[in-house]
């Protein structure tokens, strides 16, 4: 919309609701429509704004008009909404823009308006209609995945390997800063030029081709060994690990090479051309036991060492990640403890020529005279401890140690990148698990499929042996379990969750999430009895959605160490408690939208189309039964002299007694009976299987309740009223709706003509 000039702002009368070009569904008078909606007049002023729109606002409907909707828009996008606006309404055309509305408490929503031009056949233009939409969860995913691009940019330019992108052409895509260092050029410089173009030795170009030729879709790393020629005319001899990406037709798309400069090791040019292939795999599939243990293996073929050992950190302490020739390494150890750990600490390598003089030594096997241990470095932080130790008749040497840093120095960059990568893999895995989750969340608003549903999703995304969906019953007050798996024996479901009792009891009151080890003194008193695993690592969080409690998430796993969850974990337990509990509250408000289409406002009964309906029902049902159809009784109430009621007591009065004797009825008669209001003060009930002895006993215990009942009325004065009614039953062979009510409202015509506050069986 936009506003008019400064000094001209029109008036109109606010309205909450558009009366044009159709009405605006409403409830209660409010409205409902899932979407803000405004309307302009020809110049662009406000003239009517809806309640969602007043509530993206922070304003009224009286607030936004002419000029005023203005105040609403974020301060940033003020000048640009208006003018976009304004030329739009200059320009006769359609508005589209994102923008934020800001409102008077502070909280600021992302919204994407429209706006369309209504035009008489005369081609004049009437005045404009648009609506605002809630885009902020797709502005977030925006900007998440613009962090989550940055992010891997800064993993491939800080990564000590080279790493180059290709074209199918063999154009550069992208061209690392460690690819700078090396070859001289700038990424600028060579964006878009053909590798071999300028950075091959001719004699080499057609040997690096066929290379990247044999590459296929789904197969390992492929090494390769090429000169590159820099800058300065210098050769660096690169061993690089390519692999190629196709699209969904099978065509080429990208090939991304990842490479190591090994000039100055030529020396040693097989054990590291070996562990540069590990190395690819250690990137490629992380630091796994197998990868570890591979890159022992390597240096044990190439360069004969027959006992080693790799230690990673990992929680402040070293693991052990792999050894060859030892038995009986401790698999866990202290970094300030031992050779390894003063190593670790220090980051400094060492060579013993004999290892039993040095006094942090620890022997574990009798045949090591010499030992060589490296720190893994990376970004100027050990991250664990490669030990390479020699014999009597095979020590180890300077040579070995230098040759042992170079290894460590490789190793440390994959297993960094090997770790990052995987990250980076957990985290889109995290998300397109997050978007399997969401699907589940939007695949149906029904509670009760929703909601084992939902928790089935969870485990998809975060697997643990316990799971649990805590969820408010709206009735009673009381957080129940309504969906288990795992450990969680199905027969929990059902069982209250107190506030503060367990750890889903205490993120339900702390309203925060809760982790911790629990063992089975500390579960939720409610639930000891049906959890398996006698303790667990628990993770509980809460789901709020607008303020408002909906319940929690309880996770429980049986893991050996602690922290069970990680940070990882974390924050997908965080998004998926923000779309379980809109889940959740969207489920809750067609429930209640479902409610008000059946009820009658005031009274909170059935209305009358609901009851024609259900009535129909039940004798459709009742016709199916051959032989012995059950009976089916009603009962019609009407309040005695109402209209006088009113005329004497006013409306208000007349509500109050109208809802008091709703309440008889709710309390009088059975779940499964079938009440409602009728139309004004008449009232009516169906009872299935009942006989018109029943169907009179409970009418004059309704008709006697209301008469000894005193009702407040609205100015504090004490109200009273009776009541009429009519009874009648269909018997075996009976059919019809029609004939049913007849017979009852005739029982309570004559109840009427009889004296009223009486009770007429037909």
């Amino acid at each position: 919309m936009v506003s008019a000039p400064p000094n001209r702002l029109p008036q109109a009368k606010a309205r909450s609701v558009l009366a044009e070009p159709a009405p605006v569904p409403t409830a209660h008078g409010h409205t409902v429509a899932p979407l803000g909606v405004f309307q302009t007049d020809a110049d662009g002023a406000c003239v009517a704004v809806n309640d969602r729109w007043c509530t993206y606002a922070g304003m009224t409907a009286e607030q936004a008009l002419g000029g005023g909707w203005l105040e609403a828009i974020h301060p940033d996008d003020r000048d640009r909404v208006r003018i976009e606006w304004q030329a739009a309404v200059a320009e006769r055309r359609d508005f589209e823009l994102e923008y934020r509305f800001r409102r008077p408490d502070g909280v600021s929503v992302w919204l994407a308006g429209s706006a369309t031009a209504l035009i008489d056949a005369s081609d004049t233009v009437l005045g404009y209609v648009g609506t605002v939409t809630n885009i902020d969860a797709a502005v977030t995913a925006r900007h998440d995945l613009a962090e989550e691009r940055r992010f891997v940019d800064a993993v491939i330019d800080v990564a000590g390997s080279l790493v180059c992108v290709f074209d199918p052409e063999g154009r550069f895509l992208r061209f690392n800063r460690a690819c700078e260092l090396v070859s001289g050029y700038t990424f600028e410089e060579i964006q878009g030029r053909p590798f071999y173009d300028f950075l091959i030795p001719d004699d080499e170009i057609e040997e690096v081709r066929e290379a990247l030729g044999r590459l296929r879709a789904g197969e390992p790393p492929t090494p390769n060994v090429n000169n590159w020629v820099t800058r300065d005319g210098a050769l660096r001899l690169i061993a690089w690990s390519d692999v190629c990406l196709f699209d969904a037709t099978g065509s080429l798309t990208y090939i991304v090479s990842t490479g190591t400069d090994i000039t100055d090791e030529r020396r040693s040019q097989e054990a590291l051309r070996g562990i540069e292939a590990v190395g690819a795999v250690l990137a490629s599939d992380g630091p796994t036991p197998e990868s570890m243990a591979t890159v022992l293996r390597t240096l044990a073929d190439k360069m004969g060492y027959r006992q080693l050992a790799l230690y990673l950190l990992d929680d402040d302490r070293l693991h052990l990640g792999a050894q060859l020739g030892y038995t009986d390494l401790p698999a866990i150890m202290d970094p300030g403890t031992g050779v390894i750990g003063r190593v670790f600490s220090r980051g400094e390598a060492i060579l013993l020529p004999d290892a039993d003089a040095d006094p942090d030594y620890v022997k574990f096997n009798d045949d090591v005279r010499s030992l060589i241990v490296v720190p893994l470095v990376h970004d100027g932080h050990a991250i664990g401890v490669l030990a390479i130790a020699g014999s009597v008749a095979a020590p180890v040497t300077e040579a070995d140690l230098h040759l042992a840093m170079t290894i460590a120095e490789r190793l440390a960059v994959a297993v960094a990148l090997g770790r990052e990568q995987h990250a980076i893999a957990d985290r889109a895995r995290l998300f397109a698990a997050l978007t399997s989750f969401a699907q589940v969340a939007n695949s149906t608003l029904s509670s009760e499929e929703l909601i084992p549903a939902l928790l089935g999703a969870v485990d998809a995304v975060l697997p643990a042996d316990v799971l649990g969906l805590v969820v408010l019953d709206r009735t009673s007050g009381r957080y129940i379990l309504r969906a288990a798996r795992g450990g969680l024996d199905q027969a929990a479901i059902g069982t209250e969750i107190r506030m503060g009792d367990g750890v889903s009891g205490r993120a339900l009151a702390s309203r925060s999430m809760i982790f911790g080890r629990a063992n089975r003194s500390r579960y939720a008193s409610s639930l000891r009895e049906f959890v398996a695993a006698e303790s667990l690592s628990m993770a509980a969080v809460p789901l709020i959605r607008d303020g408002a409690m909906l319940g929690a998430i309880v996770l429980g796993r049986d893991a050996p160490r602690e922290p069970a969850f990680s940070a990882l974990d974390t924050e997908a337990l965080t998004l998926l408690a923000a779309q379980t509990a809109l889940a959740l509250a969207n489920a809750q408000l067609l429930e209640e939208v479902s409610e008000l289409a059946i009820r009658d406002a005031l009274t909170g009964l059935y209305n009358r189309r609901h009851f024609d309906a259900s009535l129909e029902h039940i004798l459709r049902r009742r016709q199916r039964v051959r032989a012995g159809q059950p009976p089916v009784a009603a009962i019609m109430f009407d309040l005695d002299h109402f209209g006088r009621f009113n005329k004497d007591h006013g409306h208000q009065a007349g509500d109050a007694v109208l809802r008091a004797f709703a309440g008889i009825l709710l309390e009088r008669f059975r779940s499964s009976d079938l009440v409602a209001r009728y139309g004004g003060e008449e009232f009516v009930a169906v009872l299935e299987g009942s006989t018109g002895e029943d169907a009179v006993k409970v009418a004059d215990e309704v008709r006697r309740a209301l008469a000894s009942s005193t009702i407040a009325g609205p100015d504090g004065t004490v109200l009273r009223a009776t009541v009429s009614a009519g009874c009648a039953v269909l018997g075996d062979g009976e059919q019809g709706r029609g004939a049913l009510i007849q017979a009852a409202d005739v029982g309570l015509f004559m109840a009427k003509r009889a004296g009223r506050n009486r009770v007429v069986a037909v």
